[in-house]
């Protein structure tokens, strides 16, 4: 295992290999009320130990089996030489094994890195790139892929080494203003390049989201594989209010929409990408008999045209979309789309900025333009990702605390964020 990063309370933490990209860290900052990630988890576990975290076809794990679990293998990982800061693959096939290995990672200290399960070789390379990750947490469907160490979570001789060990007395190691995830964007024709996210800004981000879109207590669908960021927001959302998150793979089988039964008269949240979301829809004929009650869209615009065929198909549902234009993860701005015959923004209307994200519209010289001007779209914020490892082609200028989204933009008349292309360069 490389060194990767260390630190103590008294020093900060600073890169041992060249060869693994250091996790810059910030001032320290008051914490208040602010939690991490895996504290969230335990939060809900010490509430609901004996309620399904989460369920994925025919399996299923616990709040409670699942920090058991996720307990012993961070003490695995923590002795095979994982340190604070060292960043962490997860490539796991079905969602129950995600959510150990993430937790595992979080309470040891490191940083998760997410492989969406199907990615391809050019996919795995560019993780592989922007992260330098020494160790991947994986099943044995995709442990080939990887010529590095690796602990297979779904092989029982790792369990039988595991589940033995005491859970080391270090444990949970996180901060709220350590990095938590690096989400490496996924756009081929740009440069490998990551994104640094820290607990605190997951917290905040949750936060928004409940204010909009209400608590998740009554469950999250989420038709995506592991790894993706529409599932990494259904899941730590579902988790903050103890709920289920409910992950069957099963867009093409005409049942993408149909919400399992969580409770008596329980309706579930369902999480899509507008291309996913697009795809379920165009595969449903009619309403299912149990449908969802909100669904939420994350990552790119929403088409209008996927608004119309939402609300034809399911009048009485809400729709409400995240504008996260480059890892898909943590929103910029947001919108709630209204039925037809109500008042509707017209084009990629996204919404107003989020809570603790500041949006603006530059030029290409990275001015601030008038309101009403096209030009760039910016943010700059405590709930967005702190740091871009890898190239700086679509980052702005060092020194300057904002992310590009490489979007052109401009406020409408409403002070709504329009999205009307992709960014132009001379």
């Amino acid at each position: 295992m490389h060194a990767g990063t260390t630190a103590t309370a008294d020093t900060p933490r600073t890169a041992a290999a060249p060869a693994v990209p250091a996790v810059p860290q910030k001032r320290p900052v008051p914490l208040g009320r602010a939690v991490t990630l895996d504290g969230l988890f335990a939060r809900a576990a010490g509430r609901r130990p004996g309620a399904t975290a989460v369920e994925d076809g025919s399996r299923s794990i616990t709040y409670e089996a699942a920090g058991k679990r996720s307990d012993r293998l961070a003490t695995a990982i923590l002795r095979s030489g994982v340190q604070l800061g060292d960043p962490v693959l997860v490539h796991c096939t079905d969602h129950v094994q995600a959510l150990v290995a993430q937790l595992a990672v979080l309470k040891a200290g490191g940083v998760c890195v997410p492989v969406p399960c199907g990615a391809g070789a050019g996919v795995r390379g560019r993780i592989a790139a922007v992260s330098g990750a020494e160790l991947v947490l994986c099943s044995g469907a995709t442990r080939t892929h990887w010529q590095r160490p690796a602990v297979v979570l779904d092989d029982e001789r790792t369990w039988a080494r595991v589940t033995p060990l005491r859970v080391d007395r270090s444990l949970p190691r996180s901060s709220p203003t350590d990095a938590a995830y690096l989400i490496v964007e996924q756009d081929p024709a740009g440069p490998p390049a990551g994104h640094l996210i820290d607990h605190r800004a997951w917290a905040l981000a949750l936060t928004d989201r409940v204010r909009r879109a209400g608590r998740a207590d009554r469950g999250v669908l989420c038709r995506a594989e592991p790894g993706g960021p529409d599932t990494l927001t259904s899941m730590w959302w579902s988790i903050a209010a103890g709920g289920t998150l409910h992950a069957r793979q099963t867009v093409g089988t005409g049942s993408g929409l149909a919400v399992p039964r969580s409770g008596p008269g329980r309706i579930a949240t369902a999480v899509f990408s507008p291309q996913t979301y697009a795809a379920v829809l165009a595969e449903t004929a009619r309403p299912p008999a149990r449908g969802p009650g909100t669904v939420v869209l994350v990552g790119e615009p929403c088409p209008p045209g996927l608004v119309d065929r939402h609300f034809a198909l399911l009048p009485h549902t809400r729709l409400l979309a995240e504008f996260s234009p480059l890892d898909g993860a943590l929103p910029w701005a947001a919108v709630e789309h209204a039925p037809p015959g109500g008042d509707r923004p017209g084009g990629h209307v996204v919404g107003g900025a989020t809570t603790r994200v500041r949006i603006t519209i530059r030029d290409i010289e990275g001015r601030v333009v008038p309101m009403g001007s096209t030009g760039e779209i910016w943010a700059s914020g405590a709930a967005l990702p702190f740091d871009r490892l890898g190239a700086r082609g679509l980052s702005a200028p060092l020194g300057t605390p904002c992310a590009v989204s490489g979007r052109m933009g401009r406020w409408n008349d409403d002070g709504l964020l329009e999205v009307t292309g992709p960014r132009v360069r001379a």
